[in-house]
């Protein structure tokens, strides 16, 4: 269905424009303008999330119940039906209110970083006022280190393709950091599970226009059960990280960043460390893992991009390892 039709027909709208918002690796999202408000328009992935209905209807009393003093809570519209989902053809709609003045950020400074782990923490706090007793995961497994090593391992097993050749350097690299990813398995076996966002990357975090204020926490699509130190991981590797395209030679990964974010956390730096190399090397796999397997999951712009993204996340937890143990460890 052409969109137009599709928000006129089910919310009742008449855009003035419609422009896609590429940031996301997994649904595709539009910004959709009409004269009189901003509206985001995601078309959820069915491939990814099994149960699309289900995963909004959560998200929808999600959002009705949480509090979050300072951030500004996402607010579905419902259709003409008075349903927050819309299906046609196995594709699933949902249509959300822009929070404006916003926008996200492509690199921070060390304010912006404090700011942000602050905005995390308050939507911890929210979390743990939710009744979570009947939740259900968006994704089966989506936490489960042991299953992506051995998704990992299975496919490195069954293929014999010029991806493997390709990838070779990377598949070492892995391998040789292969005692980190069982350490971060064992530790999040262990770990308490409440309510987390599991995404907390740079993208999710709206800021004011100005930077000096967070305006909201996005993409509500994998909150589920697991550690706090998951999040708090992810965040370390989207925060500490200039990007992926800084060539050899320059520095990916920001020690002022993840000095700032460990202050803000307050939290055991030891487990912090543990969680942010473990999520890095679970995100070079989850890259590397989809490069083998000819790109099922993640977007991406040419046959290389899975492969320059695995090692990319590579050459950054050397980098934090590399701080963390040498430069950083001594002295404290």
């Amino acid at each position: 269905m052409e969109l137009k039709a599709l928000l006129f027909e089910e919310w009742g709208l008449q855009p003035t424009h419609i422009s896609p918002i590429e940031e996301g690796l997994i649904n595709h999202t539009w910004l959709v303008r009409t004269t009189t408000a901003n509206f985001i328009l995601q078309k959820i992935n069915a491939h990814v999330f099994n149960e699309p209905a289900l995963l909004q209807l959560q998200l929808e009393g999600f959002s009705k119940a949480v509090i979050l003093p300072k951030l500004i809570p996402l607010q579905f519209l419902p259709t003409k039906a008075g349903t927050t989902c819309f299906a046609f053809e196995n594709q699933y709609y949902r249509l959300v209110a822009a929070i404006t003045p916003s926008r996200t950020l492509n690199s921070v400074t060390v304010e912006n970083s404090k700011l942000a782990a602050a905005a995390l923490l308050e939507f911890h706090a929210a979390l743990g006022q939710i009744d979570a007793q009947h939740w259900k995961a968006p994704i089966s497994g989506f936490l489960d280190v042991g299953l992506r090593l051995k998704v990992y391992q299975d496919t490195i097993r069954n293929i014999d393709s010029d991806r493997k050749l390709k990838a070779s350097s990377a598949i070492k690299l892995l391998e040789d950091n292969w005692t980190f990813l069982t350490d971060w398995q064992d530790f999040l076996e262990k770990a308490p599970k409440v309510l987390i966002h599991a995404d907390p990357k740079l993208g999710n975090f709206l800021f004011h226009p100005n930077g000096n204020q967070v305006r909201a926490l996005i993409d509500w699509d994998t909150i589920q059960l697991g550690s706090p130190f998951y999040d708090y991981g992810d965040m370390m590797r989207s925060y500490c990280s200039f990007g992926e395209d800084v060539p050899e030679g320059k520095p990916l990964f920001r020690e002022e960043i993840f000095e700032v974010l460990l202050e803000t956390f307050q939290l055991d730096e030891v487990k912090i460390f543990t969680a942010a190399c473990g999520v890095i090397l679970v995100q070079a796999l989850r890259f590397l893992t989809d490069y083998l397997q000819n790109d099922i999951y993640y977007k991406v712009k040419d046959e290389q991009h899975n492969l320059r993204r695995a090692l990319n996340q590579l050459r950054l937890a050397e980098e934090l390892k590399q701080y963390w143990f040498t430069t950083r460890k001594p002295t404290r």
